[in-house]
C-alpha cells in the first residue's frame, strides 16, 4: 500500500461478532426517543437476550 490515502490498516471500531452495524433512522416524538435510547443501552451494553425476551413476549 502507498500512503496515498484510503482506509488505514486496524483503523476504525471493531466489529461485534463479525457483524456489521448499519444506520438506520426513523421519525419519533421526544418521548419515543428517550425510551428507545434506554432501550438501546440496555441491548449493546446489558443483558442482550433479556432485551429479545422482551421483545418477543410484546410483539403485537
Amino acid at each position: 500500500m502507498n500512503g496515498w490515502g484510503g482506509k488505514r490498516e486496524g483503523a476504525g471500531r471493531p466489529k461485534i461478532d463479525n457483524q456489521e452495524r448499519k444506520q438506520r433512522q426513523f421519525r419519533l416524538t421526544d418521548e419515543e426517543c428517550e425510551l428507545l435510547r434506554a432501550f438501546q443501552q440496555i441491548l449493546k451494553y446489558g443483558d442482550k437476550q433479556a432485551a429479545i425476551d422482551f421483545v418477543n413476549q410484546h410483539k403485537s
